[in-house]
Protein backbone atom coordinates (compact mmCIF):
# COMPACT_ATOMS: atom_id res chain seq x y z
CA UNK A 1 0.00 0.00 0.00
CA UNK A 2 1.27 3.28 -0.94
CA UNK A 3 1.53 6.10 1.98
CA UNK A 4 2.27 3.90 4.47
CA UNK A 5 5.35 6.63 6.23
CA UNK A 6 3.89 9.04 8.43
CA UNK A 7 5.82 12.46 9.18
CA UNK A 8 7.63 12.93 12.43
CA UNK A 9 5.87 15.33 14.19
CA UNK A 10 8.93 16.54 15.71
CA UNK A 11 10.72 17.78 12.41
CA UNK A 12 8.18 21.02 12.83
CA UNK A 13 9.78 21.78 16.36
CA UNK A 14 12.96 23.49 14.33
CA UNK A 15 10.24 26.11 13.23
CA UNK A 16 10.27 29.71 15.31
CA UNK A 17 6.97 30.00 17.11
CA UNK A 18 5.30 33.29 15.92
CA UNK A 19 7.82 33.00 12.47
CA UNK A 20 6.55 30.60 10.44
CA UNK A 21 3.01 28.73 9.28
CA UNK A 22 3.72 25.08 9.14
CA UNK A 23 1.18 22.47 7.87
CA UNK A 24 1.23 18.81 9.37
CA UNK A 25 -0.90 16.83 6.34
CA UNK A 26 -2.21 13.24 7.74
CA UNK A 27 -3.67 11.91 4.85
CA UNK A 28 -5.23 7.71 6.59
CA UNK A 29 -6.25 6.74 9.91
CA UNK A 30 -3.63 6.64 12.73
CA UNK A 31 -2.70 2.85 13.33
CA UNK A 32 -1.71 1.21 15.65
CA UNK A 33 2.20 0.75 14.96
CA UNK A 34 2.91 3.98 13.08
CA UNK A 35 5.61 3.81 10.38
CA UNK A 36 7.55 7.13 10.45
CA UNK A 37 9.71 8.10 7.33
CA UNK A 38 10.58 9.86 4.21
CA UNK A 39 10.57 9.35 0.87
CA UNK A 40 13.17 9.09 -1.85
CA UNK A 41 14.33 7.59 -5.08
CA UNK A 42 13.39 4.21 -4.17
CA UNK A 43 10.33 5.45 -2.91
CA UNK A 44 9.13 5.28 0.90
CA UNK A 45 11.59 4.57 3.71
CA UNK A 46 10.46 3.68 7.40
CA UNK A 47 13.09 5.58 9.59
CA UNK A 48 11.29 4.40 12.77
CA UNK A 49 8.27 2.79 14.45
CA UNK A 50 6.20 3.81 17.11
CA UNK A 51 3.19 3.33 18.78
CA UNK A 52 -0.54 5.15 18.21
CA UNK A 53 -0.44 6.83 21.76
CA UNK A 54 3.76 7.92 21.34
CA UNK A 55 2.72 9.48 17.68
CA UNK A 56 -0.04 11.01 19.24
CA UNK A 57 1.85 12.17 21.87
CA UNK A 58 4.59 13.68 19.72
CA UNK A 59 1.36 15.79 16.94
CA UNK A 60 0.62 17.01 21.05
CA UNK A 61 3.62 18.24 21.82
CA UNK A 62 4.22 20.03 18.91
CA UNK A 63 0.90 21.87 19.50
CA UNK A 64 1.57 23.13 22.56
CA UNK A 65 4.95 24.12 21.35
CA UNK A 66 3.76 26.29 17.63
CA UNK A 67 0.29 27.23 18.76
CA UNK A 68 -1.79 28.40 16.17
CA UNK A 69 1.20 28.52 13.51
CA UNK A 70 0.68 24.94 13.28
CA UNK A 71 -2.26 23.59 11.18
CA UNK A 72 -2.89 19.88 11.80
CA UNK A 73 -4.82 18.93 8.39
CA UNK A 74 -6.65 15.63 8.06
CA UNK A 75 -7.07 14.47 3.68
CA UNK A 76 -7.92 11.84 1.82
CA UNK A 77 -8.86 9.21 3.88
CA UNK A 78 -10.34 6.71 1.72
CA UNK A 79 -11.84 4.91 4.08
CA UNK A 80 -13.40 8.38 5.58
CA UNK A 81 -12.14 10.58 8.27
CA UNK A 82 -13.60 9.30 12.12
CA UNK A 83 -12.98 12.66 13.70
CA UNK A 84 -12.39 11.04 17.55
CA UNK A 85 -9.38 10.90 17.13
CA UNK A 86 -9.27 14.86 18.13
CA UNK A 87 -10.31 13.66 21.56
CA UNK A 88 -7.05 12.54 21.61
CA UNK A 89 -5.40 15.96 20.71
CA UNK A 90 -6.57 18.44 22.55
CA UNK A 91 -3.85 20.64 22.22
CA UNK A 92 -4.88 21.74 18.09
CA UNK A 93 -5.25 25.29 17.68
CA UNK A 94 -5.44 25.41 14.07
CA UNK A 95 -7.13 22.18 12.10
CA UNK A 96 -8.21 21.12 8.57
CA UNK A 97 -10.85 18.68 7.48
CA UNK A 98 -10.64 18.71 4.16
CA UNK A 99 -9.87 17.24 0.49
CA UNK A 100 -11.94 13.79 1.71
CA UNK A 101 -15.19 12.20 0.70
CA UNK A 102 -16.33 11.34 4.32
CA UNK A 103 -16.33 12.78 8.03
CA UNK A 104 -17.93 11.46 10.84
CA UNK A 105 -17.47 12.15 14.66
CA UNK A 106 -17.61 15.56 14.13
CA UNK A 107 -18.59 16.66 17.30
CA UNK A 108 -15.24 15.55 18.73
CA UNK A 109 -14.07 18.87 16.78
CA UNK A 110 -16.42 20.54 19.19
CA UNK A 111 -15.02 18.93 22.65
CA UNK A 112 -11.46 20.55 21.49
CA UNK A 113 -10.57 22.85 24.35
CA UNK A 114 -8.34 25.39 22.49
CA UNK A 115 -9.26 25.27 18.63
CA UNK A 116 -9.48 28.71 16.79
CA UNK A 117 -8.99 28.41 13.49
CA UNK A 118 -10.78 25.80 11.36
CA UNK A 119 -10.87 24.89 7.87
CA UNK A 120 -13.81 22.24 6.65
CA UNK A 121 -14.64 20.50 2.95
CA UNK A 122 -15.54 17.00 3.10
CA UNK A 123 -17.55 16.10 0.32
CA UNK A 124 -20.26 14.56 2.63
CA UNK A 125 -21.23 15.46 6.43
CA UNK A 126 -22.95 13.17 8.93
CA UNK A 127 -25.45 16.18 9.51
CA UNK A 128 -26.96 19.83 7.98
CA UNK A 129 -25.97 20.90 11.78
CA UNK A 130 -22.46 20.00 11.53
CA UNK A 131 -21.43 23.84 12.28
CA UNK A 132 -23.04 23.66 15.71
CA UNK A 133 -21.70 20.25 16.75
CA UNK A 134 -18.39 20.99 15.67
CA UNK A 135 -18.62 24.25 17.94
CA UNK A 136 -17.62 27.16 15.42
CA UNK A 137 -19.47 29.57 17.69
CA UNK A 138 -15.53 30.17 19.44
CA UNK A 139 -13.74 30.48 16.22
CA UNK A 140 -11.45 33.21 15.07
CA UNK A 141 -11.55 32.20 11.92
CA UNK A 142 -13.63 29.12 9.64
CA UNK A 143 -13.30 28.47 6.08
CA UNK A 144 -16.34 26.31 4.45
CA UNK A 145 -13.75 24.64 1.92
CA UNK A 146 -17.18 22.74 -0.14
CA UNK A 147 -20.52 22.29 0.56
CA UNK A 148 -20.94 19.07 2.34
CA UNK A 149 -24.55 19.13 2.35
CA UNK A 150 -26.87 21.70 0.19
CA UNK A 151 -29.01 22.25 3.85
CA UNK A 152 -25.98 23.42 5.77
CA UNK A 153 -26.83 25.14 8.55
CA UNK A 154 -24.57 28.45 8.74
CA UNK A 155 -26.52 30.05 11.41
CA UNK A 156 -24.23 28.88 14.42
CA UNK A 157 -21.27 31.53 12.53
CA UNK A 158 -23.63 34.16 13.43
CA UNK A 159 -23.02 33.27 17.01
CA UNK A 160 -19.22 33.29 16.61
CA UNK A 161 -18.63 36.87 18.00
CA UNK A 162 -14.97 36.78 18.52
CA UNK A 163 -15.05 35.37 14.97
CA UNK A 164 -12.68 37.53 12.47
CA UNK A 165 -11.47 36.03 9.20
CA UNK A 166 -14.73 33.97 7.29
CA UNK A 167 -14.34 32.29 4.21
CA UNK A 168 -17.39 30.51 2.88
CA UNK A 169 -16.18 28.63 -0.42
CA UNK A 170 -19.33 26.76 -0.14
CA UNK A 171 -23.06 27.06 -0.02
CA UNK A 172 -25.77 26.48 2.97
CA UNK A 173 -28.69 27.77 4.27
CA UNK A 174 -29.38 30.52 6.54
CA UNK A 175 -26.67 33.18 4.80
CA UNK A 176 -27.81 36.10 6.54
CA UNK A 177 -27.79 34.42 10.21
CA UNK A 178 -24.10 35.58 9.98
CA UNK A 179 -24.70 38.88 10.04
CA UNK A 180 -24.29 38.40 14.35
CA UNK A 181 -20.65 37.79 13.80
CA UNK A 182 -20.05 41.88 13.79
CA UNK A 183 -16.29 41.58 14.32
CA UNK A 184 -15.38 40.05 11.00
CA UNK A 185 -12.74 41.96 9.40
CA UNK A 186 -12.16 39.67 6.33
CA UNK A 187 -14.95 37.91 4.32
CA UNK A 188 -14.77 35.76 0.81
CA UNK A 189 -18.13 34.20 -0.21
CA UNK A 190 -19.72 32.61 -3.26
CA UNK A 191 -22.65 35.15 -3.83
CA UNK A 192 -26.50 33.24 -4.76
CA UNK A 193 -28.51 34.96 -7.11
CA UNK A 194 -31.31 34.34 -4.45
CA UNK A 195 -30.33 36.04 -1.73
CA UNK A 196 -29.81 39.55 -1.06
CA UNK A 197 -26.03 40.66 0.22
CA UNK A 198 -27.63 43.85 2.82
CA UNK A 199 -26.36 41.56 5.68
CA UNK A 200 -23.12 42.18 4.89
CA UNK A 201 -24.00 45.69 5.96
CA UNK A 202 -23.61 44.82 9.59
CA UNK A 203 -19.98 44.21 9.66
CA UNK A 204 -18.96 47.74 9.78
CA UNK A 205 -14.92 46.26 11.26
CA UNK A 206 -15.27 44.51 7.56
CA UNK A 207 -11.66 45.36 6.05
CA UNK A 208 -11.42 42.85 3.72
CA UNK A 209 -14.47 41.44 1.38
CA UNK A 210 -13.99 38.84 -1.37
CA UNK A 211 -16.65 37.41 -4.01
CA UNK A 212 -16.04 34.21 -5.89
CA UNK A 213 -17.95 32.58 -7.91
CA UNK A 214 -21.65 32.95 -8.12
CA UNK A 215 -24.18 34.77 -10.00
CA UNK A 216 -25.17 38.05 -8.78
CA UNK A 217 -25.87 40.27 -11.07
CA UNK A 218 -25.37 43.26 -8.50
CA UNK A 219 -23.69 44.46 -5.35
CA UNK A 220 -25.40 47.84 -5.09
CA UNK A 221 -26.91 46.23 -1.71
CA UNK A 222 -24.00 46.21 0.20
CA UNK A 223 -22.30 49.52 1.67
CA UNK A 224 -21.10 51.73 3.27
CA UNK A 225 -18.36 49.84 5.15
CA UNK A 226 -16.70 52.45 6.42
CA UNK A 227 -13.13 50.10 7.24
CA UNK A 228 -13.25 48.61 3.76
CA UNK A 229 -9.42 48.05 2.16
CA UNK A 230 -10.08 45.48 -0.39
CA UNK A 231 -12.39 44.40 -2.67
CA UNK A 232 -12.49 41.88 -5.28
CA UNK A 233 -14.93 40.21 -7.35
CA UNK A 234 -13.95 36.82 -9.25
CA UNK A 235 -15.86 34.70 -11.67
CA UNK A 236 -18.86 36.16 -10.61
CA UNK A 237 -20.83 35.37 -13.67
CA UNK A 238 -23.44 37.74 -14.28
CA UNK A 239 -21.86 40.75 -12.55
CA UNK A 240 -22.84 44.30 -14.02
CA UNK A 241 -23.20 46.84 -11.24
CA UNK A 242 -20.92 47.24 -8.34
CA UNK A 243 -22.97 50.67 -7.45
CA UNK A 244 -20.88 53.46 -6.15
CA UNK A 245 -17.56 52.80 -4.94
CA UNK A 246 -17.27 56.30 -3.28
CA UNK A 247 -19.29 54.59 -0.23
CA UNK A 248 -16.23 53.11 0.44
CA UNK A 249 -14.04 55.44 1.42
CA UNK A 250 -11.06 53.47 2.58
CA UNK A 251 -11.10 51.28 0.06
CA UNK A 252 -6.78 50.87 -1.07
CA UNK A 253 -7.13 48.49 -3.95
CA UNK A 254 -9.81 47.36 -6.00
CA UNK A 255 -9.49 43.84 -7.81
CA UNK A 256 -12.10 42.34 -10.55
CA UNK A 257 -11.01 39.16 -12.66
CA UNK A 258 -13.05 37.52 -15.01
CA UNK A 259 -16.18 39.68 -15.45
CA UNK A 260 -17.92 39.49 -18.80
CA UNK A 261 -20.52 41.60 -18.41
CA UNK A 262 -18.94 44.89 -16.37
CA UNK A 263 -18.72 48.18 -18.32
CA UNK A 264 -18.06 51.03 -15.97
CA UNK A 265 -16.47 51.45 -12.31
CA UNK A 266 -18.14 54.25 -10.08
CA UNK A 267 -15.09 56.13 -8.63
CA UNK A 268 -14.72 59.53 -7.29
CA UNK A 269 -13.11 61.93 -5.28
CA UNK A 270 -14.58 60.13 -1.98
CA UNK A 271 -12.32 57.52 -2.14
CA UNK A 272 -9.36 59.14 -1.41
CA UNK A 273 -7.24 55.97 -0.05
CA UNK A 274 -7.64 54.08 -3.47
CA UNK A 275 -4.38 53.44 -4.43
CA UNK A 276 -4.63 50.37 -7.23
CA UNK A 277 -6.70 49.21 -9.65
CA UNK A 278 -6.13 45.73 -10.77
CA UNK A 279 -8.95 44.66 -14.02
CA UNK A 280 -8.26 41.02 -15.24
CA UNK A 281 -10.21 39.77 -18.39
CA UNK A 282 -13.22 42.44 -18.56
CA UNK A 283 -13.98 42.63 -22.01
CA UNK A 284 -17.08 44.91 -21.62
CA UNK A 285 -15.01 46.78 -19.34
CA UNK A 286 -15.20 50.99 -21.35
CA UNK A 287 -15.37 53.52 -18.54
CA UNK A 288 -14.14 54.08 -15.29
CA UNK A 289 -16.30 57.11 -13.91
CA UNK A 290 -14.36 59.48 -11.59
CA UNK A 291 -10.71 58.13 -12.51
CA UNK A 292 -8.85 62.35 -12.86
CA UNK A 293 -10.65 62.81 -9.59
CA UNK A 294 -8.62 60.01 -7.71
CA UNK A 295 -6.28 62.21 -5.01
CA UNK A 296 -4.07 58.93 -4.46
CA UNK A 297 -4.09 56.11 -7.42
CA UNK A 298 -0.82 54.81 -7.67
CA UNK A 299 -1.42 52.14 -9.95
CA UNK A 300 -3.95 51.11 -12.94
CA UNK A 301 -3.28 48.16 -14.86
CA UNK A 302 -5.89 45.76 -16.68
CA UNK A 303 -5.82 42.80 -19.05
CA UNK A 304 -8.19 42.25 -22.13
CA UNK A 305 -10.47 45.26 -21.63
CA UNK A 306 -11.99 48.45 -23.56
CA UNK A 307 -9.98 51.25 -21.11
CA UNK A 308 -8.73 53.87 -22.93
CA UNK A 309 -8.58 56.75 -20.46
CA UNK A 310 -6.15 59.12 -22.29
CA UNK A 311 -2.97 60.87 -21.07
CA UNK A 312 -5.13 63.52 -19.77
CA UNK A 313 -7.29 61.23 -17.85
CA UNK A 314 -4.85 59.46 -15.36
CA UNK A 315 -4.18 61.20 -11.78
CA UNK A 316 -0.90 62.51 -12.12
CA UNK A 317 -0.02 60.00 -8.53
CA UNK A 318 -0.30 57.50 -10.90
CA UNK A 319 3.36 55.62 -11.48
CA UNK A 320 2.30 52.06 -12.56
CA UNK A 321 -0.07 51.97 -16.15
CA UNK A 322 -0.61 49.45 -18.34
CA UNK A 323 -3.67 48.11 -20.45
CA UNK A 324 -2.32 44.82 -21.80
CA UNK A 325 -5.09 43.47 -24.71
CA UNK A 326 -5.17 40.36 -26.04
CA UNK A 327 -3.51 40.37 -29.22
CA UNK A 328 0.40 40.40 -29.06
CA UNK A 329 0.06 43.19 -31.50
CA UNK A 330 1.00 46.65 -30.10
CA UNK A 331 2.16 45.52 -27.20
CA UNK A 332 5.64 46.78 -27.52
CA UNK A 333 4.50 50.59 -29.14
CA UNK A 334 2.11 50.82 -25.82
CA UNK A 335 4.65 50.00 -23.41
CA UNK A 336 7.33 52.39 -25.25
CA UNK A 337 4.72 55.02 -25.30
CA UNK A 338 4.08 54.27 -21.42
CA UNK A 339 7.65 55.07 -20.30
CA UNK A 340 7.89 57.99 -22.61
CA UNK A 341 5.54 59.23 -19.96
CA UNK A 342 7.79 58.36 -17.05
CA UNK A 343 5.27 55.54 -16.03
CA UNK A 344 5.70 51.75 -15.43
CA UNK A 345 3.95 49.36 -17.49
CA UNK A 346 3.25 46.73 -15.33
CA UNK A 347 1.40 45.26 -12.27
CA UNK A 348 2.41 47.59 -9.33
CA UNK A 349 3.42 44.59 -6.83
CA UNK A 350 1.09 46.06 -3.67
CA UNK A 351 -1.71 45.39 -5.99
CA UNK A 352 -2.41 42.13 -6.16
CA UNK A 353 -3.97 40.16 -3.29
CA UNK A 354 -5.25 36.73 -2.91
CA UNK A 355 -8.54 36.57 -4.50
CA UNK A 356 -10.04 33.95 -2.15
Amino acid sequence: MPFEIFENPLNYLKYQAGRDNVFMNIRRQIPDAVKIGHFDDSGEVVDEVVSRAEYLDRVQRVCAALGEQYEVRFFDHSDGFDASVLDELGEIRSLAIDSLARATNLAAVGRLPRLKHLRFGPAYAESARSLSEMGVERLESFTLAGSPSPALDLSPLGQAHSLRKLRLLGRGKNTAAIAGAASLTELAMHPSPKEPLDFVNAFQRLEVFKLVLGKKESIAEVGPLPALRDLSCTLVAMLEDLGDLQRFPRLRRLQLNDLKRIERIRLGPANVTLEHIRLYSVPAMQTIDGLSALPALKSLWAYDSRLDPGWPGLPRTVRHFHLVTKQVKGRKEHDAEVRAHGLVPAVHPEAEFFYK
